[in-house]
């Protein structure tokens, strides 16, 4: 069955949102005994000790409620970033000096431009907190600052200086919140904390996130391009879901196309935003782009195979002319024939009548067109202005027929029942859905799409014995 962009959103179901899910190896109940490996913290904290990045006391325990010091915080960001800790430049802090605890990883973190001490000071001994922690970490895992969003935190001032840095952590799910309405910006950061965060933006780091408000709309819908679509090279979470952002993540290294609808509460309107996605292997991690493109210029095309049409016969050849009774120039479409197989594509959207033969049969159609998710296909229709379905079409005696209404089209067509057929004739372009009932109770739903070609009347149809597979 053909679907379209406005039909697909419409039948869209309500927001929804995900989380990340973070999965410890086989033996990790035993690093810690004062860590509970099945909570998203503990998962965090055995995920860093298992790859050397954080240790425990001497006792053997981690006191995951323990707060923990900026520069025990440096040694564990600059681990977990692989950063060199050995030939580093002295960022001159006038409290850390060469041969301090932690001092090659408090000066690669300054070289890389992440923390900037204060007046000249980086206070290794104080307690981190949330607020400089959201700084270290968006600033580290280089993640795009997100301005444009609403955060539920009442302790965090616009204008502030960690601000923007919360909001990006919220959009990127790295942090909940101390509660649902506060983060704590000047609360000291746990132990347990510290891991929960940089594991998350490790996960999220070579994801890219996207806004309905950054398109001006209040809903987006994301689905694939082109006519293989890179499932495999990129995924996201809310799939067929209208939401306010949604997260694309990489999986392998490749290239693939996306569409983004969105959808304007105030106007009722859909907007189409297209992208080439590109997914590379960066220092040996997956990064996302997303490159914003004209569709036109991406198109490609899908022959159509002319055996899966309501041609009576396998056609040698075909004449096309456009609306307007000009031939389509034969650069502009191409048409193979073999004895078993025949397909077409044309290269240009638009409205054709084609008439095929096969040297003693002829058969005339109409073909609409279209680009749609990167991939020019014909739609091939019947002429007629009136169709009659027999027994034999629905395999039961037709009894009753009746208008399904449509919230988004009013009905297109006349229907009635006569001699046994269900008459069906056009009324104005568009599509309707037909409700046809039997004498024993059998029940068939029709779609049914009528359009003007050439003036004359065109149409496609198809039977579903349940309305919910339209």
């Amino acid at each position: 069955m053909k679907t379209n962009r406005f039909y697909q959103i419409a039948m869209a179901s309500a927001l929804a949102t995900s989380a990340i899910v973070i999965t410890p190896s086989a033996h990790a109940a035993s690093v810690f005994p004062d860590v509970n490996a099945s909570t998203e913290e503990g998962k965090a904290i055995i995920n860093l000790a298992e790859r050397g990045i954080i240790s425990g006391y001497p006792d053997g325990t981690f006191k995951p409620a323990n707060p923990i010091t900026r520069t025990q915080a440096a040694k564990i960001l600059a681990g977990i970033l692989k950063l060199d800790t050995v030939h580093v430049k002295n960022p001159n802090f006038k409290d850390v000096k060469p041969g301090d605890e932690n001092y090659g990883a408090i000066a690669a973190l300054a070289n890389a431009g992440i923390i900037s001490g204060s007046n000249g000071y980086f206070n290794p001994t104080k307690n981190i907190t949330r607020g400089q922690m959201s700084k270290m970490i968006v600033k580290g895992f280089n993640l795009t600052i997100t301005n444009d969003i609403d955060i539920p935190f009442n302790d965090v001032k616009a204008g502030s200086e960690y601000e923007p840095y919360i909001k990006t952590l919220f959009a990127n799910s790295i942090t909940k919140g101390t509660t649902p309405t506060t983060f704590g910006p000047q609360s000291n950061v746990k132990r347990s904390q510290l891991a929960s965060f940089v594991v998350r933006a490790e996960n999220v780091q070579g994801n890219v996130t996207v806004y309905a408000s950054q398109f001006n709309q209040d809903y987006i819908f994301a689905s694939y391009g082109g006519i293989n679509p890179a499932e495999d090279i990129f995924t996201w979470d809310e799939e067929e879901d209208m939401t306010e952002s949604i997260t694309f993540k990489p999986l392998k290294e490749g290239t693939g196309k996306l569409v983004i609808s969105g959808f304007n509460e105030e106007t009722e309107e859909f907007t189409d935003i297209f992208y080439v996605v590109h997914v590379k292997n960066v220092d040996g991690k997956l990064q996302t782009t997303l490159q914003e493109v004209n569709e036109a210029d991406h198109v490609e095309d899908l022959p159509l195979n002319l055996l899966e049409t309501d041609l009576k016969f396998i056609p040698t050849e075909v004449s096309i002319q456009t609306a307007d009774g000009q031939a389509l120039s034969p650069e502009l479409f191409s048409f193979k024939s073999t004895n078993n197989t025949a397909t077409l594509s044309i290269y240009k959207n638009g409205q054709y009548m084609l008439t095929f033969s096969n040297g003693t049969q002829q058969q005339m159609m109409a073909a609409d067109v279209d680009t749609y998710d990167f991939v020019r296909s014909i739609d091939l229709y019947q002429i007629t202005d009136e169709l009659a379905f027999s027994s034999d079409d629905l395999s039961f005696e037709p009894t009753s027929v009746a208008l399904e209404k449509l919230n988004y089209e009013p009905a297109t067509v006349k229907a009635s029942i006569k001699e046994n057929k269900v008459n069906v004739t056009p009324l104005a372009e568009g599509t309707s859905i037909l409700h046809i009932t039997g004498k024993n109770g059998e029940t068939a739903y029709l779609y049914i799409e009528f359009l003007k070609i050439a003036n004359k009347w065109a149409t496609y149809y198809e039977f579903m014995d349940d309305q919910e597979e339209i």
